[in-house]
């Protein structure tokens, strides 16, 4: 975390600790800016920036979480549950259970699915991230090509010459051999506001160098955006050039968010027997290494396999990786080939739909949190993600990604 920043929101960790500890009694925003001695803007400002949550929505949502595991886990009665939510009436609790759930209370204790919103820990915050309304002047792109993807964005930007205007950027559409970055310049070197466009993003401004700026976008999509109250939205990403002496001295990430519109929940599930080929890697890039030798390996044997599947198998643990793609429960492998035959047994399975298509980490740490805090008994083999895909196409919009945790029942101890 950066040390300006752990300096200048340390007291966000005690507001975090102050509203856990009072979830239960009469706690607002007004309260907690005077306990921590700042301003009621401030407290807004820095809880919204570090967090991605008003702290009047992660008091609503932390105390409706409270109340979804008393329901489940208590016979309490339901204005029991309803004042120690802070609501005044059992209406008012009802109507706000409603809208964040999205089910009444009964119905969420009949059924079998959980919804856990979860406390923030500080320790994730690597990066100030700023989500607000931003003006984007009319802009015109164009692509510069190359045939190394490494250096390609100070090679296009180096090709503008003098530069006194807005420069945008962002990674484009490859073509053959030739990778493909968008410069994207303001126009006519004016922002006028008739010509801006406007829209909501999460942006943080990092040094102009390589480790930076992945550490910041991998912070930016598997972690932040995850403990958010936000999830992207339609509009592409893209990247901010500021200059110093002519040369980029920062980059300013922009992500298009928009408020989640549907809470994640968690599901206990009758699982039926699933069979993989999967590859195991160890160390950095494991997971590529063993995506492509199962992929490899399957596309020169058995071509059919790849071009039918729909179900790919991920599962990480230390610094290991697995890797696989569903075959049927009759399929060998002949020797040699390094390759195994994986069969994930039937069973009880709390399971949970991740957005998070590059890092399932997030996703596993709230499941395995939410199986301790609720006390459900479970199996030690790490948990894996299923990746599916829909009308057999590989984008963003059709791929889902589901978690998966075997439970313990009678019969499996």
């Amino acid at each position: 975390m950066n040390n300006d920043m752990i300096q200048k929101n340390a007291y966000i960790y005690t507001v975090i600790d102050f509203i856990e500890s009072n979830l239960s009694t009469e706690i607002n925003p007004e309260m907690i800016a005077k306990k921590h001695f700042v301003s009621m803007s401030q407290l807004y400002r820095d809880f919204y920036v570090c967090i991605g949550h008003s702290i009047k929505e992660y008091i609503r949502k932390r105390r409706i979480s409270n109340a979804c595991e008393k329901l489940k886990r208590s016979d309490l009665p339901l204005s029991i549950i309803a004042e120690e939510s802070g609501s005044q009436t059992q209406q008012a609790f009802h109507k706000l259970f409603k809208s964040i759930v999205g089910m009444t209370p009964l119905e969420y204790k009949q059924n079998d699915t959980y919804f856990y919103f979860y406390p923030f820990s500080m320790n994730e915050i690597s990066i100030a991230v700023k989500v607000g309304n931003e003006d984007i002047p009319e802009c015109t792109t164009k692509r510069f090509y190359d045939t190394r993807l490494i250096g390609i964005e100070d090679k296009a930007i180096a090709a503008l010459g003098e530069i006194n205007y807005r420069v945008f950027g962002r990674n484009g559409k490859q073509n053959g051999n030739q990778f493909c970055y968008e410069v994207i310049t303001e126009k006519d070197n004016v922002c006028n506001n008739c010509s801006c466009k406007s829209g909501t993003y999460a942006t943080c401004v990092v040094d102009y160098n390589t480790h930076d700026i992945n550490e910041a976008w991998n912070y930016l999509y598997n972690i932040w955006i995850s403990a958010s109250m936000f999830e992207q939205s339609d509009d592409g990403y893209f990247e901010e050039y500021l200059f110093k002496n002519g040369k980029p001295h920062k980059l300013k990430l922009y992500l298009p968010v928009k408020k989640q519109k549907t809470t994640q929940h968690i599901s206990i599930s009758q699982v039926s027997e699933m069979t993989f080929v999967i590859a195991r890697e160890k160390g950095n890039n494991a997971e590529r290494k063993a995506s492509e030798r199962v992929i490899s390996y399957l596309q020169n044997h058995y071509p059919l396999l790849v071009v039918n599947a729909q179900h790919y198998y991920v599962c990480t643990y230390d610094d290991i990786c697995e890797c696989g793609i569903e075959c049927s429960g009759a399929f060998k492998l002949p020797g040699g080939n390094h390759l195994e035959i994986l069969k994930i047994p039937s069973g009880n399975y709390a399971t949970l739909a991740d957005d998070c298509l590059g890092d399932i980490r997030v996703g596993k740490a709230k499941l395995d949190l939410w199986l301790t805090n609720y006390s459900i008994a479970h199996e030690t083999k790490p948990t894996f993600a299923i990746y599916e895909t829909l009308n057999c196409k590989y984008d963003v919009d059709n791929i889902r990604v589901r978690l998966y945790k075997r439970l313990k029942d009678d019969k499996n101890g």
